[in-house]
């Protein structure tokens, strides 16, 4: 199974539209978004609309790490928006952005893998 990753548009409280590439991975339930952007900018330089306090999150090796639930203004995908997105915001290393199942589901986005694109069912 092939990766998807494409560029995604992000509005944060600041009204400032940034562009990042996210992980579209359909293994992860929720969305996730690094606090520390891989272009040195960070969350702060967006801002969040609302937080939703602190949650925790068990990777499949058993792992868990703490982080807040965090809502942007808006996040484009293939420029089809979505309002209030949420995200479990914290430290992340590899990908500024993951994309996760749930969202994928609410909005009817399919994946093909095999060619690295998305579509909209």
């Amino acid at each position: 199974m092939g990766l998807i990753i494409k560029e995604v548009g992000l509005l944060g409280s600041k009204n400032k539209y940034k562009k990042l590439k996210a992980l579209f991975d359909t293994g992860a339930t929720r969305n996730y978004i690094s606090k520390n952007f891989s272009d040195n900018t960070t969350i702060d330089d967006l801002g969040v609309v609302e937080y939703h306090g602190q949650d925790f999150v068990i990777f499949p090796d058993g792992f868990s790490k703490n982080g807040s639930i965090i809502n942007l203004k808006l996040l484009k995908i293939e420029n089809v928006p979505i309002e209030e997105p949420e995200f479990f915001l914290m430290d992340m290393k590899i990908y500024d952005v993951i994309i996760g199942a749930k969202l994928m589901q609410k909005i009817n986005l399919i994946l093909n893998p095999s060619v690295k694109e998305l579509s909209f069912g």
